[in-house]
């Protein structure tokens, strides 16, 4: 196991504090190894962003019909049709 890489951002927390959130970043994906980990603090809270070595990017969705779709190509012709034939606004 590899040693896990440790950022904290505004301020500073307590070493057990940190051991518990790895811990919870290992049970949360128990398949996926835990490379590393962000704290960021705000005053009582604390933002944890986890990062795996074997995570998955994030695929690209369109909509299509008031749908969300991952791939264009699993529609069929009537949905694909009515996709290529939206129009677009230009408001920013």
């Amino acid at each position: 196991m590899q040693e896990v890489k440790v950022t904290i951002n505004g301020g500073i927390i307590a070493d057990d504090e940190l051991q518990e959130y790895i811990a919870r970043g290992r049970r949360n994906q128990p398949h996926n190894e835990l490379i590393a980990i962000t704290v960021n603090l705000d005053g009582e809270y604390a933002d944890i962003d986890y990062k795996y070595a074997n995570q998955l990017m994030p695929q690209r969705f369109s909509i299509a019909g008031d749908m969300i779709i991952p791939d264009f190509e699993n529609l069929n012709k009537a949905k694909q049709a009515e996709y290529l034939d939206k129009v677009t606004n230009d408001i920013k």
